[in-house]
């Protein structure tokens, strides 16, 4: 059965890349949500068992405190969900917020989005192993 993954996501161009890449890998099955205020109904309904959350540069919900509430939200509705937050190594205050967040067990783990599609296609296949 194919693993549900939820890309929370302000770059449509990124998360369509993903969704691209997993298209003919059928250990997967990706639904993109690029409204942040509904996120969290979205992740209660496709019930994912992965779900990457950008904290994106601009825009209302550039904000990473605003983004681990989401994270938050979720981990309280479905426990067993892997979460990665996927932030700008160019943004400090995004870069420090998510290394608490992982030490603190609040998401899963984090990457950052300046990396190839190539390198973020493999950390999911990681969290599905």
């Amino acid at each position: 059965m194919a693993q549900s993954v939820l890309l929370i996501m302000h770059r449509k161009m990124l998360s369509d890349a993903l969704i691209a890449q997993t298209s003919s890998d059928n250990r997967f099955k990706l639904t993109a949500e690029q409204n942040y205020a509904v996120a969290a109904l979205t992740a209660r309904a496709c019930s994912p068992g992965i779900a990457v959350v950008e904290i994106p540069e601009s825009g209302p919900w550039n904000s990473p405190e605003k983004c681990l509430e989401i994270c938050d939200l979720i981990r309280q509705q479905l426990p067993s969900c892997k979460q990665v937050l996927l932030c700008s190594e160019n943004d400090t205050e995004s870069c420090r917020a998510a290394i608490q967040a992982k030490q603190e067990s609040r998401v899963d783990d984090f990457l950052y989005y300046d990396n190839s599609v190539n390198y973020l296609y493999s950390k999911l296949e990681a969290l599905i192993n």
